[in-house]
């Protein structure tokens, strides 16, 4: 699979957008990608000058560029959510980075928050990461992808392949629930029926074999796992109990996050994981 070319990361000079610049150095790094820093400057800057943001965004280009990481900065005037979101689609970006707020503060976080805001409006597949990733080891070695067979999940497991292939030893693990509440999308529709125990564990078994065997051609290891419950808990639970790096999930690019983050899925996995959620679309 083709690696990552560029990769974009919001920041507003916070601990949290450190931690996602951490993040998306990490990536950098391994696919030997670019890396575009993007700041949305206000007139209450954290009461900095624009020059002086311009030399803060330098710094931070500085510092990555030691590394040996190719680093670009734009400093553009307007809402953080709608700048990052755009700079991401229009640079061509692969890959967005932003940071939380972290879970003590998710009512303003995630109810008309930045992040709330740029999780609306990006298309681009977007980490997040929590300000508890700060003391986790940078690692993409050991994903975890929820699977419901859904074009939307399909795309995100695909993802998550080319995330991890540059790194040795890498690990994509597709996690179906076989008692679900909906889907491991970012779309609400009505719950899927429960059929007879043995019928849903074929079907499950089938869907994962043929995923795995696709998906494994492009050199990273890939299994299938199925597990009884509801998504979110299936997918929180087993990402603890297998230390994964990473849970990847997908959403409709139609629909952006708009139904996102009124109760799927993947709202409930970004407000209640303690590790990076990557939402691909």
């Amino acid at each position: 699979m083709n690696p990552l070319r560029l990769i974009t990361v919001g920041t507003d000079f916070s601990p949290p957008a450190a931690t996602a610049l951490g993040w998306a150095a990490e990536l950098a790094l391994a696919h030997k990608a670019s890396l575009l820093l993007v700041h949305a400057y206000t007139k209450d800057d954290h009461g900095l000058s624009e020059d002086e943001v311009r030399v803060c965004l330098a710094g931070l280009a500085a510092c990555e560029m030691e590394r040996g990481i190719s680093t670009q900065v734009q400093l553009l005037k307007g809402a953080t959510a709608e700048v990052v979101a755009k700079s991401a689609r229009e640079s061509g970006s692969d890959l967005l980075v932003i940071g939380s707020r972290g879970k003590n503060m998710l009512s303003r976080i995630f109810m008309g928050s930045v992040a709330d805001s740029t999780l609306k409006l990006a298309t681009t597949p977007t980490l997040v990461v929590h300000p508890s990733d700060a003391v986790r080891p940078v690692s993409f070695k050991n994903l975890l992808v929820g699977a419901d067979f859904s074009p939307e999940a399909d795309r995100a497991a695909e993802f998550a392949v080319r995330i991890a292939a540059p790194f040795e030893n890498a690990e994509v693990s597709l996690m179906h629930s076989t008692q679900v509440a909906g889907p491991f999308v970012g779309v609400e529709v009505p719950a899927v029926p429960i059929v007879e125990a043995g019928e849903s564990d074929a079907v499950a078994r089938a869907g994962l074999s043929e995923r795995t065997k696709k998906l494994s051609s492009a050199g990273v290891r890939v299994q299938g796992l199925t597990c009884p419950g509801s998504a979110v808990e299936v997918l929180l639970d087993v990402a603890e109990d297998r230390n994964s790096d990473v849970i990847v999930v997908g959403t409709t690019a139609a629909t952006g996050m708009s139904k996102l983050l009124l109760g799927s899925v993947a709202t409930d996995l970004v407000h209640r994981s303690t590790r990076p959620v990557l939402i691909v679309r």
